[in-house]
């Protein structure tokens, strides 16, 4: 096996890889995103209900002829089953972004060769690494020693 490194031209991205890398890398942060997304919902369901129901009270006006009187059922529903909301929320957003990271992929994945017209990579052999990586500890062992 050669001690040296071997130099590879890359010039097409495998499609399949692409896409599932592209749907995790949207996933994770989307379902983060989602997260706090549905937080802030059931918060502000909770928030327009207390506003509702203050403003009927100062006012004396009923909550139905109020902004949002129509949809008070709604909003208990919201903010009531928060447990529900913040992880549907989540889920429904993490899909939506690794959706738009796998489009993105497949369209990275397609123009690559194109557009770039390969990428210049080394490779360095496995053995000769490891007998790198062991001289670099020795010799970091020898000069740390206090002898």
């Amino acid at each position: 096996m050669s001690t040296e490194p071997q130099h590879f031209r890359i010039r097409a991205v495998p499609l399949v890889p692409a896409l599932v890398t592209g749907a995790w890398a949207g996933f994770v942060p989307g379902l983060f995103i989602g997260g706090v997304l549905g937080a802030v919902i059931a918060f502000g369901a909770g928030a327009i209900l207390d506003w509702m129901r203050t403003l009927s009270f100062t006012t004396g006006i009923d909550q139905a002829l109020l902004p949002f009187g129509d949809r008070i059922g709604l909003l208990q529903t919201l903010q009531d089953d928060w447990f529900v909301v913040i992880p549907a929320a989540a889920l429904i957003f993490g899909l939506l972004s690794a959706l738009i990271g796998m489009l993105t992929a497949a369209v990275v994945s397609a123009s690559y060769g194109s557009l770039l017209e390969g990428l210049d990579v080394e490779v360095e052999p496995t053995a000769d690494a490891h007998a790198r990586r062991e001289r670099r500890r020795l010799r970091r062992r020898r000069s740390d020693s206090a002898a």
